[in-house]
């Protein structure tokens, strides 16, 4: 792929999505898979898995598994939302715990990318468990565009 790419084109935006997912060693170590790579917003998947649990005894996740999940979602809102392919990284990011997320279920990650700067890009994410309407946390993250092209 060259920087002069239609990232308006699905079918584009899903195989950009893929690489990126594929590039980053921890979505793979936690099993973060690509539900929709949008436009606007991009959906991640996290299945659960015991070994997630930060309180075992009541079955809570544990919240840095989520803000790992959102970290990468936000990571990718980005890289979609910029023009060419180039590299991008987390300046600051925050998450609201707004309700724990609970076991047997898998956690889901709305990233959208909704400001676009000559330097910095602007996400905010929702994630949940299935409903939108009862997030688990809101995320809101600033990341810095490097400039620097992935593909030489």
């Amino acid at each position: 792929m060259t920087d002069n790419i239609d990232k308006t084109d699905p079918a584009v935006r899903r195989e950009i999505a893929r690489r990126f997912t594929d590039a980053i060693p921890h979505n793979h170590a936690i099993g973060l898979t690509l539900v929709d790579a949008g436009p606007p917003v991009v959906r991640t998947r996290l299945a659960y898995r015991e070994d997630f649990l930060g309180n075992v005894e009541a079955g809570l996740w544990h919240t840095a598994i989520a803000t790992t999940a959102a970290d990468s979602s936000c990571g990718l809102a980005v890289f979609l939302a910029v023009p060419s392919l180039e590299a991008v990284a987390t300046l600051d990011l925050r998450m609201d715990y707004l309700r724990p997320a609970v076991a047997g279920r898998d956690l889901e990650v709305e990233a959208n990318c909704h400001h676009v700067t000559r330097h910095m890009a602007f996400v905010t994410a929702l994630l949940h468990q299935g409903d939108p309407d009862r997030p688990t946390a809101r995320c809101t993250a600033t990341f810095m565009r490097t400039g620097g092209a992935l593909i030489p």
